[in-house]
């Protein structure tokens, strides 16, 4: 499926899959749900769609499906794992006796939950779009099958938005499969050249971001003029290639202020600023408060605390 700008304006933007974000409560930092519970009312098929503040991650553990990702359009069977970034434009069309797990995160603040080392494989499993096969390490099939359904029984308890329990059994979830990922075949992708480019610059992103190498490095890493990368950015993610640099970089200034210790011109100088009055000015434009300000709002974390 080609995915021209004209096209990918008119996606629509969920909050969960299937339901437009007006029509549901807005989620806190994750949610999940088993596959038939909202496909079933769909007739088993979800159209394309992207979500634009949130991750998805689709684990078919049985049954086939037939998954639109950008521009791949593939069959399979489970035990599968389809990782969905914010942003992505996918659909679904599950079969009748699919069965599997639907998790829609905010990753930011899901990973807040998780200390530094365990954050770094979970964000570089959602750099790109993926299809993970399970097929071939049964034991790993299983280990998460078992983290997911963990995870829906504690999601579905009632007191479960003011315990970190679901939070910390996500990130083990995730940390699981990111943990596997580079000895597990990837299947479905890149099925376009642009799409290609575009994930090739999202890990360049996320290997040179501390660095603030200009559009024009990037650019010239992937043999494209400053103004193709742009024109790209834009007519697959709507965004220009400096807007995705500078987003992942606040992100990572997000974090760090919240969980990792230290003076605002500390954090600075680490995330590459050679002048905090330009980093504070930075993050204010990014976030909408000063450095300090989301410290004092943020620092408690989610749930009341991270895991140890």
């Amino acid at each position: 499926m080609n995915l021209t700008r004209s096209t990918r304006r008119q996606i629509p933007a969920f909050s969960l899959y299937g339901e437009q974000s007006a029509e549901v409560r807005q989620i806190d930092a994750l949610h999940i749900e088993d596959i038939p519970s909202r496909s079933r009312k769909y007739l088993w098929k979800i159209g394309m769609h992207r979500h634009t503040g949130q991750c998805q991650l689709v684990y078919v553990t049985a049954g086939t499906v037939v998954v639109d990702l950008e521009e791949a359009h593939t069959e399979l069977a489970g035990p599968v794992v389809v990782v969905v970034p914010a942003g992505t434009v996918h659909g679904f069309r599950f079969h009748a006796d699919s069965q599997g797990y639907v998790l829609t995160m905010d990753l930011d603040r899901l990973l807040s939950l998780a200390i530094a080392v365990h954050q770094a494989p979970i964000t570089l499993l959602f750099s790109i779009p993926r299809i993970i096969r399970c097929d071939a390490d049964r034991g790993l099939a299983t280990r998460a099958e078992q983290l997911f359904a963990s995870l829906l029984q504690e999601f579905k308890q009632p007191d479960s938005f003011l315990a970190p329990v679901s939070g910390w059994l996500a990130c083990a979830a995730l940390w699981t499969l990111a943990a596997a990922v580079a000895a597990l075949p990837l299947t479905g992708l890149p099925a376009g050249h642009d799409a290609s480019r575009l994930r090739r610059f999202r890990l360049l992103v996320e290997a040179h971001y501390l660095q603030h190498w200009p559009v024009a490095r990037y650019a010239a890493q992937l043999a494209l003029s400053e103004s193709s990368l742009n024109r790209l950015c834009r007519s697959l993610i709507g965004s220009t290639a400096f807007d995705v640099i500078q987003q992942r970089l606040a992100l990572e200034a997000r974090r760090r202020l919240i969980y990792v210790a230290g003076s605002v011109a500390t954090l600075a100088t680490e995330l590459g600023f050679k002048d905090s009055a330009y980093f504070c000015r930075f993050f204010r434009k990014h976030n909408g408060m000063s450095p300090t300000a989301f410290r004092r709002v943020h620092g408690a974390g989610i749930g009341g605390g991270l895991i140890p």
